[in-house]
């Protein structure tokens, strides 16, 4: 969130009010970053495939991550719109599909609810998964 301020920061032109409130922010996204929001109904702890929920903006651009009733993969980016009242912005997650494809590099763009949170899975496990089942595709399709 603090980079994705800082970025619209210097799109303001200087000393202008915008841009000052907008540094403003970035500076307590950075003091904040660590702090996980406690917001009252939101899932916490283990997702159903074993790993982490955590909101879109903990991961790290490479995290394997699964989204809710949509895709899994590397974690791209997220992008979000202004906070609601409750302070959570409605959130795009980017997610990696460059596994499931041959040649390119392919994103699956996700719109997820307020306050959703993603899974975290084990990243060497799922990419040695999405291997294996890469060459079961590869070999079935040299084999008809």
């Amino acid at each position: 969130m603090a980079s994705e301020l800082a970025m619209l920061g210097q799109m303001a032109a200087p000393g202008d009010n915008f841009q000052v409130a907008v540094l403003e922010l970035e500076a307590l996204a950075r003091q904040t970053a660590g702090l996980d929001p406690a917001l009252a109904g939101l899932p916490s702890g283990t997702g159903p495939q074993g790993g982490d929920l955590i909101f879109p903006w903990q991961a790290p651009e490479d995290d394997w991550i699964s989204v809710p009733g949509g895709p899994a993969g590397p974690f791209v980016s997220t992008a979000m719109a202004m906070p609601n009242q409750a302070g959570i912005a409605r959130t795009v997650v980017m997610v990696s599909q460059r596994h499931r494809y041959h040649a390119g590099s392919s994103h699956a763009d996700v719109h997820i609810k307020d306050g959703t949170r993603v899974e975290r899975l084990d990243a060497e496990v799922e990419r040695a998964r999405a291997r294996e089942q890469w060459n079961e595709d590869h070999s079935a399709w040299h084999n008809r």
